[in-house]
């Protein structure tokens, strides 16, 4: 029923009915048990299926998510009809909330033109029929608006991360969900290095419990989205 996709300048991958390589997600993600990469599926099927077809397609992704260790949030349909800006897509949501690290777009057929003039597609896929895209990246092609959460914020958020017992590089991940600026252009996203400096800042300035202008002690991440 689904059509194999064409993976952008990659070797061949065995491909199951659903259209999906089998190892469409593994090679680029990190093996994190504790704390999964928190995955979106935006699915753009322009073919007629039924329910159950499109059950199984999005059992397929969920257990291709679950053989690497990371967690699907959801599974958004779009039925192919173009949109203009990104409030129109649902499963962007999640990003401007902080509680995703990547989308994953796939289109159904994978053989014909992406949808013309559509807003995520063609920022997001370069005429490819499937892809994925960290935060940082969803930041450069204009699908999120640019982080600028500060860096004090930033420290603070990254202290109770580490209190929680995340390892830093899930801190970085975090930091970048939740739209707080990355020190250096270069590369452009928080690395587990800028978590270990802010940890070192942190043991190096007096101990503050943060007040909301009410004067109520908040414990609330600060992300700026």
């Amino acid at each position: 029923m689904f059509r194999p996709l064409r993976r952008q300048a990659s070797p061949s991958f065995p491909v199951d009915k659903t259209g999906l390589s089998r190892a469409a997600t593994r090679p680029m993600m990190r093996r994190m048990s504790r704390f999964p990469l928190r995955m979106v599926c935006h699915a753009v099927l322009r073919i007629d299926l039924v329910p159950a077809q499109v059950r199984e397609l999005e059992s397929t992704i969920r257990r291709r998510c679950q053989d690497s260790d990371a967690q699907l949030v959801d599974f958004c349909v779009d039925l192919g009809t173009p949109k203009r800006q990104a409030e129109d897509y649902p499963a962007l949501d999640y990003f401007r909330a902080g509680k995703a690290d990547a989308l994953l777009i796939v289109c159904i057929p994978s053989d014909e033109p992406l949808p013309r003039g559509d807003f995520l597609t063609s920022r997001a896929l370069s005429g490819f029929p499937a892809g994925w895209l960290a935060v940082p990246r969803l930041r450069e092609v204009g699908l999120l608006p640019p982080a600028i959460g500060a860096r004090s914020l930033a420290r603070q958020r990254a202290i109770a991360l580490r209190e929680r017992r995340f390892p830093c590089a899930v801190i970085a991940r975090w930091l970048d969900a939740e739209g707080y600026a990355a020190p250096n252009t270069a590369p452009g996203h928080w690395t587990r290095g800028d978590v270990l400096k802010l940890l070192r800042e942190a043991r190096s300035i007096p101990p503050q419990t943060p007040h909301t202008e009410h004067g109520e002690p908040d414990g609330a991440p600060a992300a700026v989205l």
